[in-house]
């Protein structure tokens, strides 16, 4: 059986050899790694309305009953049960949802030509490496990609440290398009319960060595105003 990193990969690998039949396409992939050794997340496919039109009107090279067919193919290997209709910013399609699905099955590698996605831990570590080789083979033209958009993100359970996308908090984001060779790379760091405990307790020492050392000033200043 396929493992779920592998589905994924191969879903976007799938959909950039559709996306050079014309039309703009999307495709994101939204990953949540979280403390629970759990990965939730959603997979989203969609093409624009303005392509779409083609489609219905016949003068674009592909049928809206091989889209229909393309979407239901993949989404039917992606994780969970959820389907629910997507329509954003001019784009129409499907977002599947999955939740609670282990870590281990993203620690695969494919080893396949196109490219992974591989989610690993050590300890407190974490490692998102994967790559995806969406450039054009063969009679494709690589101006049909131009309007394609893959975007991967990925949050973590900890402190991001090193990576190669655009960090927002502890999300990193890739956002590709057809025609080049990517590779992905993240690493995370989740912070270390007892490292927590013992910095909130000395601080509250600090605290009530502060209010304690207050508290004897007040008291040798009162008694030294009594003696005079």
């Amino acid at each position: 059986m396929l493992g779920l990193a592998r589905r994924l990969a191969s879903a976007v690998a799938a959909i950039a050899v559709l996306a050079a039949s014309g039309g703009c396409m999307r495709l994101e992939l939204d990953l949540e790694v979280r403390p629970d050794e759990t990965v939730g997340g959603t997979f989203t496919i969609a093409w624009s309305e303005e392509f779409l039109d083609e489609v219905r009107s016949g003068e674009a090279s592909v049928s809206e009953s091989d889209l229909e067919a393309f979407m239901d193919a993949v989404l039917e290997g992606a994780p969970g049960a959820d389907r629910e209709p997507y329509r954003s910013e001019g784009f129409v399609g499907r977002t599947a949802s999955f939740t609670g699905r282990p870590l281990s099955e993203f620690a695969e590698s494919t080893g396949e030509e196109w490219g992974f996605l591989r989610i690993t831990r050590e300890d407190r570590r974490y490692l998102l490496e994967a790559r995806w080789d969406l450039r054009p083979s063969g009679f494709l033209d690589p101006g049909e990609f131009e309007d394609a958009r893959f975007l991967v993100s990925a949050t973590f359970p900890g402190r991001v440290g090193d990576h190669n996308g655009e960090l927002e908090g502890r999300t990193v984001t890739w956002r590709m398009t057809p025609g080049q060779d990517y590779e992905l790379h993240a690493e995370a760091v989740k912070a270390d319960g007892w490292a927590y405990l013992w910095a909130g307790l000395a601080s509250l020492a600090a605290v009530l060595a502060l209010l304690w050392l207050w508290q004897w000033f007040r008291i040798r200043k009162h008694s030294t105003g009594m003696r005079r």
